[in-house]
């Protein structure tokens, strides 16, 4: 029977819905396991120590640290006997920090940590018997890295813990989330991503590179209004968002702004307005600003198609 124009289009979505379905459960899965291994090693109250886990493992895990440059920030490597060799690379410390160690190597050795800890990971490892290189904090599209981020965002940030947080209020101020992410000691990316995969609220957090949107997290609340894609690819169409932008691309230092905007202007869903809060944040070792992005909860419609 001779196809009718649009089925193909029709299975192929179907197959990418499939697809993706499959991947974002196994990235739920893996940062259920972080939250479990968490758990499992004690950590009742923030902050998540990684290297505490690590040294936990001693019998299995030997860390190095180094200035390993550009080439990495992370590297796992079976060594045989069961032992896995960890490196992780210190030149994140010569960045402004608090304690012994930048909140990018403590998400960079729980990174490493879900290579280990995720079964299918391990087994790979031993049986390649080669070294995995890792760019961490939602750096790539693969499933293997996207796995370990999840599992880094759930081992610092069990939902135990920072649910609570994230969910006492739709609006929380600049200074709220600040406090907040200081005493989980994580780092700003790794903060924002998992702050809206934890929110009750509507919520989504974007990454724009170059003036155009990159890829992003979006709440539950609003996926199950139908808002679940974003707008990759598209130019930043936000007029407060936009200013932001303009100022000092490239981003040589962090800086940060509030704004407002449209749920519209970031994902695609046009069935009702959404105006939004935004937190705006330029990342400097990326090119990258990163905007957290809050819907009022009063706003959303109680049913499907309402107006």
């Amino acid at each position: 029977m001779k196809r009718r124009s649009g089925e193909a289009t029709i299975e192929t979505r179907m197959t990418e819905h499939r697809r993706d379905k499959s991947f974002y459960a196994k990235r739920l899965f893996a940062a259920k396991l972080g939250e479990e291994t968490a758990g499992f090693c004690g950590f009742d109250s923030p902050p998540v120590d990684p290297f505490a886990i690590a040294q936990a493992e001693s019998d299995l895990i030997h860390l190095v640290g180094d200035d390993f440059g550009n080439c990495f920030d992370g590297y796992i490597e079976y060594a045989g006997e069961q032992r896995f060799i960890i490196c992780y690379n210190t030149k994140y410390n010569n960045w402004r920090h608090s304690g012994d160690f930048h909140t990018k190597i403590l998400f960079t050795i729980a990174h490493e940590l879900g290579h280990f800890f995720i079964e299918e990971h391990r087994r790979h490892l031993v049986g390649v018997k080669t070294g995995h290189v890792s760019f961490s904090e939602f750096s790539s599209d693969s499933l293997i890295e996207q796995q370990a981020d999840y599992f880094a965002a759930g081992l610092l940030m069990p939902s135990s813990l920072l649910g609570p947080e994230v969910n006492t209020k739709n609006f929380p101020s600049h200074g709220e989330m600040h406090d907040i992410r200081r005493r989980f000691n994580v780092s700003l990316t790794g903060f924002l991503a998992r702050w809206t995969q934890l929110s009750d609220f509507p919520c989504a957090t974007v990454v724009v590179q170059d003036g155009l949107i990159q890829f992003g997290w979006i709440s539950e609340c609003l996926r199950e209004l139908g808002a679940f894609r974003l707008s990759r690819g598209e130019e930043v169409s936000c007029k407060d968002a936009s200013a932001f932008l303009r100022v000092g691309e490239p981003y040589q230092g962090y800086r940060d702004a509030e704004g407002s905007g449209s749920v519209a202007n970031w994902i695609e869903y046009d069935r009702v307005r959404l105006p939004t809060q935004e937190f705006y944040y330029a990342i400097p070792h990326s090119n990258s600003v990163w905007i957290l992005l809050i819907a009022d909860e009063s706003d959303l419609p109680t049913r499907w198609g309402e107006e």
